[in-house]
């Protein structure tokens, strides 16, 4: 059965955005996971972001839609993709699925940024009329090395009680 996920590209006023540290993977991405029963798309963001960076986001605009075939262990999962800004919290408030919190310049990314989220990033930027709706599969090499990764993840978690 697919999924249901959302994401937040968020700014501040120095015009830098906010990216996560994963703990499982060690890239860099925008705040976002999978939206909760009884959740609403926007309130998955929120809590997403609250959760994984420790800042309180307030929704600025929707950027669009995009189904990811591959995700959700081959079921596929639809992600909506948001703008925010903070109105709260700290940094220091993060969970522990990130290992850092930063701002960072839109021109000076991490090299081991994941490749979606340079995407996000550009959308969120665009100054479109109608919301994006794109489907974004990933290279068959990277998709099997994904599903790998995240069984093992799984499995350890599991283990960790987490």
């Amino acid at each position: 059965m697919s999924t249901k996920s959302s994401a937040c590209v968020v700014f501040n006023d120095k015009n830098e955005v906010l990216l996560v540290l994963r703990e499982d993977v060690r890239l860099w991405v925008i705040p976002g996971g999978g939206v909760e029963d009884g959740e609403s798309w926007e309130q998955g963001a929120i809590r997403e972001v609250k959760e994984e960076s420790g800042y309180v986001v307030a929704i600025q605009r929707y950027v669009g839609e995009y189904w990811r075939p591959q995700a959700s262990r081959g079921m596929g999962d639809t992600l909506r993709l948001f703008v925010g800004r903070v109105v709260g919290g700290d940094a220091s408030d993060r969970g522990w699925e990130s290992i850092d919190t930063r701002w960072f310049a839109l021109g000076n990314l991490p090299q081991n940024t994941f490749r979606n989220t340079r995407e996000y990033i550009r959308d969120a930027l665009a100054e479109t009329s109608a919301p994006f709706r794109k489907e974004q599969k990933l290279p068959i090499w990277y998709a099997v090395l994904m599903k790998v990764f995240l069984r093992v993840r799984d499995v350890r978690n599991k283990w960790r009680g987490v």
